[in-house]
């Protein structure tokens, strides 16, 4: 498996940046596969980000702490943390987004 590209950490989090749970989220947070369900060939499903948190909710000196997803496979929204007190549950998947993060 290839090394995950974090949403905080690798990219800094976009609008229309297309994402899936990071494995150690699931594996923190089993029950997380029901907000992103799974395609037909049993992989996760991708979402994309409808909203990043133009806020440093933390207090760390870092915009865009939270981010919301639109999952493909479920049509569920959610917020993600990308950053908030240390915690990032999204990886990009497709076409590299945004820029790295300093």
């Amino acid at each position: 498996r290839s090394r995950e590209r974090v949403v905080g950490i690798d990219h800094v989090p976009l609008e229309g940046m297309r994402v899936v749970l990071r494995h150690a989220a699931l594996e923190e947070q089993p029950d997380l596969v029901q907000d992103c369900g799974r395609n037909a060939n049993g992989d996760l499903g991708a979402g994309v980000v409808t909203w990043v948190d133009p806020e440093d909710a933390d207090g760390d000196g870092v915009p865009g702490d939270i981010c919301e997803v639109l999952w493909e496979e479920t049509g569920k929204k959610f917020d993600y943390r990308t950053g908030f007190e240390g915690c990032f549950r999204l990886a990009v998947v497709g076409p590299k987004y945004g820029s790295s993060t300093p």
